[in-house]
């Protein structure tokens, strides 16, 4: 194989491919390899696995003598990125050595056949359902956070994707709190179903993910392809039966309460630096035109900050996790959110943006 391509496109797709290549000591070797490989469309055809997720992207180049290899992701994209920009020149010679030129710099790296490599997920993009990646990117990043990483509880190591009709709902939780986004789009397949992706998948989503241009889903027996044109990222699906979420979705307050959206988060973080494992929770006190916070560790000291609300109801005061409340906070984009609430011993539930609910759990205060 010889080849020449641009630096700024093959370091954008390392970037992409590189991130999954697995990193294990006890995997495989080849996994820690990103594939190259020549295509008719004169183009570079990049892949990175770890048997769980797999991403391939394609890039234009010129092609001198086609082939294949595959490369250390790591180490590649490390000399890469330290290359002049322009040019840079790759060959294959004997026993799978790679040479990489670029102006006066020069690199010989070993490489690994494609025999073993795995060989990703072939699909129909006539089996795919499209929506806008920005949707699908939004949803997501709204969700993720809420992704259990209790292996006890594999089922909640993913979020939720149920596509109904033209709805779309994303959902995530560890137990303890739950991120649900439903949004509408045009179902043009009318097609119906309902997986649940792995975090590792998500985060590669996310990082992917555009907030322009469409997106295929195309969901299998066991595994789901996001086909975004000249990429896709294939991941494997988490099998089993997610909980039914609505039912923890709160259906009546006997308090609302709509504040700055800013001004809560600073204040939640300032609060939290005085919390401690003894004592991890924030009093929140709900009173007449008013959000008192407030935290308090027998070996710190105590913290209480007060932010102007409107709020519509009884006064009630109630004890959050303070990372529960920035994590959701951190990730709207809105000027106001609003958090109802029944009892001080029952979920809050905080609403920002349309389609967007965030159950979190009390914890008790002292």
């Amino acid at each position: 194989m010889e080849i020449i391509v641009h630096k700024g496109a093959l370091v954008k797709a390392l970037s992409s491919v590189g991130n999954v290549a697995s990193q294990k000591a006890n995997t495989l070797p080849i996994l820690s390899n990103v594939l190259f490989e020549t295509t008719k469309e004169e183009g570079l055809r990049l892949v990175g696995t770890d048997l769980e997720v797999g991403v391939s992207t394609t890039i234009p180049i010129t092609i001198t003598k086609p082939g294949s290899i595959t490369i250390p992701a790591k180490k590649l994209s490390e000399i890469i990125r330290e290359l002049p920009d322009g040019e840079v020149e790759i060959s294959v010679k004997k026993n799978n050595a790679v040479n990489i030129k670029s102006d006066k710099a020069y690199f010989k790296i070993m490489g690994l056949s494609v025999d073993d490599y795995p060989k990703l997920p072939e699909f129909n993009l006539e089996d795919a359902v499209e929506l806008d990646q920005a949707v699908l990117k939004e949803g997501l990043s709204l969700t993720a956070f809420a992704i259990s990483y209790d292996e006890t509880r594999y089922v909640l190591n993913g979020v939720l994707l149920s596509v109904k009709g033209n709805k779309l709902r994303l959902v995530a939780t560890d137990g303890r709190r739950l991120a649900f986004v439903e949004k509408d789009f045009k179902n043009k397949k009318e097609k119906n179903f309902e997986i649940i992706i792995p975090s590792k998948a998500v985060q590669e989503l996310i990082r992917i993910l555009s907030w322009e241009g469409e997106v295929k889903i195309i969901p299998t027996k066991n595994q789901v392809v996001f086909y975004l044109g000249d990429s896709f990222i294939c991941s494997r699906i988490i099998e089993g039966n997610f909980p039914n979420y609505e039912q923890v979705i709160p259906k009546e307050s006997k308090i609302t309460t709509s504040t700055d959206r800013e001004e809560l988060l600073q204040a939640v973080k300032r609060t939290a630096l005085l919390t401690s494992p003894d004592s991890p929770a924030i009093k929140i006190d709900f009173v007449k035109g008013k959000i008192l916070i407030s935290s308090r560790s027998p070996n710190l000291g105590e913290a209480h900050e007060e932010i102007d609300a409107e709020i519509d109801g009884e006064d009630i005061a109630i004890g959050f996790n303070p990372y529960y409340i920035i994590d959701v906070l951190k990730n709207l984009d809105v000027e106001k959110v609003s958090l109802s609430l029944t009892e001080p011993d029952k979920p809050g539930l905080l609403k920002g943006k349309e389609g967007y609910l965030y159950v979190i759990m009390p914890m008790q205060i002292s």
